[in-house]
This record gives C-alpha cells, sequence and structure tokens, in this order.
C-alpha cells in the first residue's frame, strides 16, 4: 500500500456499548483495538495534512467519521486523545439544529423499543408486511423490509410517508441517538477536522441539482455563520452521487471529496474512496484484511 502511494480511510459512524440489533456501534473495546493496531502499524493524519507529507515510514491511514453522533464525544474522543490522534468528523448540519438523527436511525430506535401491538399499528401504502412476533430475528426481518420500501421511494414521497409514521415514535417511549449539537461541534473542532455529510442527508445521485447545489448552499452558510470554519470536506451520503456534481464541488473550494467505494485512496487526489468500519463481524473481517 505504501508502495503505490495509497492511503487507508477508515469510515466510522458510531463508537458505543450499547448495543442495536439494527446497526450495531463499535465497541469501545473493539475501536481502541483498532487504534493500537494503527498505532503500530500506521501513521494517522488529518485530511489536510495528507499534502505536507513527504516521506512516511508507514502505511498511511485516515480516521473518517460520519453524521456526528454524541458517542463520538463520550467514547470515541477520549480514545483518541489518549492515544494522540486525531479523526475527521463529517456533520449533519438538521441534526445538529434539530437534535434528531437522520430518519432511518430515528426507525430503527422506534423498532428496537417499541411492542409488536404498536408498530403493527403503522399501515403504509403498498406496505403489507408485519411484525410476527416480539423476537430479535422477527424485529430485523421487519426492520429490513420497512426500511428497504422507504429508501426507494422518492425523497417528496417518502417525507410525506415519514409524517404519518412520526406519530407512533412518541407512543413508543425511547431515547433516539443523540447528537451534537452545533455548540458540541464547535468545542470539538479544534482537535477534529469537520466536514459535512450534506445538510439533510439524501442520496444525492437520486437528487435533481437544484436540490443538491440548495442542500451545499445551506451545508456553506452553517458552516460560515453557525461554525466560524471553512468547508472544505463534503462526504456524500450512501456514496451516492453523479459526476457532474463532483465537478460542482471542486468548482466550490471543496477540497476532500469522500466516497465510499470500499477500496484504497490515492494519496494526492482530491476524491476520496473510503473503507466502512461497522460493528459486526462479517465487517470487521475488513479491518482484519489490514492487518487488524
Amino acid at each position: 500500500m505504501k508502495k503505490q502511494n495509497k492511503i487507508a480511510v477508515l469510515n466510522l459512524h458510531r463508537v458505543s456499548p450499547v448495543e442495536n440489533p439494527f446497526w450495531s456501534p463499535l465497541h469501545p473495546r473493539i475501536f481502541e483495538k483498532l487504534l493500537q493496531f494503527l498505532q503500530k502499524n500506521f501513521e494517522v493524519y488529518l485530511f489536510k495534512e495528507l499534502n505536507s507529507i513527504e516521506k512516511s515510514v508507514k502505511p498511511l491511514a485516515v480516521l473518517s467519521f460520519d453524521d456526528g453522533y454524541y458517542d463520538f464525544i463520550e467514547y470515541a474522543l477520549p480514545l483518541l486523545e489518549k492515544y494522540k490522534m486525531r479523526a475527521n468528523m463529517n456533520i449533519i448540519p438538521q441534526c445538529a439544529e434539530s437534535g434528531k438523527p437522520i430518519w432511518n436511525v430515528r426507525l430503527y430506535d422506534f423498532l428496537n423499543a417499541a411492542p409488536r401491538r404498536l408498530i403493527n399499528e403503522i399501515k403504509l401504502p403498498d406496505f403489507a408486511a408485519e411484525l410476527a412476533d416480539d423476537s430479535r430475528e422477527a424485529k430485523l426481518r421487519y426492520g429490513l423490509q420497512i426500511s428497504s420500501y422507504l429508501k426507494k421511494r422518492p425523497r417528496k414521497e417518502r417525507e410525506e410517508i415519514w409524517h404519518s409514521i412520526e406519530p407512533f415514535l412518541g407512543k413508543a417511549g425511547f431515547r433516539e441517538t443523540r447528537m451534537m449539537t452545533t455548540d458540541e461541534i464547535k468545542q470539538i473542532s479544534e482537535q477534529t477536522e469537520i466536514g459535512v455529510h450534506s445538510f439533510s442527508h439524501e442520496s444525492m445521485g437520486f437528487e435533481e441539482d437544484e436540490f443538491f447545489e440548495r442542500d451545499f448552499t445551506k451545508c456553506r452558510n452553517y458552516f460560515a455563520e453557525k461554525l466560524n470554519l471553512s468547508l472544505t470536506i463534503y462526504a456524500f451520503p450512501n456514496g451516492s452521487y453523479r459526476a457532474e456534481q463532483v465537478d460542482f464541488l471542486k468548482r466550490n473550494d471543496i477540497k476532500y471529496i469522500l466516497l465510499v467505494n470500499e477500496k484504497f485512496a490515492d494519496l494526492r487526489a482530491d476524491i476520496f474512496p473510503r473503507l466502512t468500519a461497522y460493528g459486526n463481524t462479517r465487517n470487521e473481517i475488513k479491518m482484519k484484511s489490514l492487518g487488524f
């Protein structure tokens, strides 16, 4: 990897000991082992430091978090400080402003807590699935079905359907996954490299140019007015994008464009594929492919 002028950009989301069967966070214990491995075998940088690297003894890596969950402050940041490492965090301004996570995380929080009776009260057009029982396996099957149903809908149609689901969320008596606030993002910005994950976390490859550009303008204004930061990093939600959107970002002073693609990135590029690290065994194999 080093000889090929490549860099491993590891994409993470949540670090927490609290399990969620729908989307399990990376346990702090596993995250610490990852940091120990990186400290021993890699040189870990921020994106803004890459162009100044002249010579490295070890392969290079960047830790790149998405969404802006509060557990980054609770669990990830103390461990990063312990091992003298820094990370990139790509936040969703709409979530920071509202205090609510993206719709699919809210859905998973609800399904994890709600009883079968309440879940089966939800009636949606062209969606006949029901929760068979209260077992974890049944909830996982149902969760995949309803999540897929919503994701395949155009944004406006999905928003209308989601509005019909929201009243049920208030009946389940659960705490939604906590997001970092604007003030908390400002507090960590000195040691953490802040980028954006779009303003509203839509799959931009399916959106019209007008929507994408308007969403980007909101991001840039938020960074300037609320964070007092320049916006130089943009991570496409769900890795979904079109070539003309990449060109637009380059014309608007975005220096680091982050995708998924599950492969190593070129050190001197401005577009960075990332390797996803989730908290389940299947995806941890990807970390093992780096020697972890």
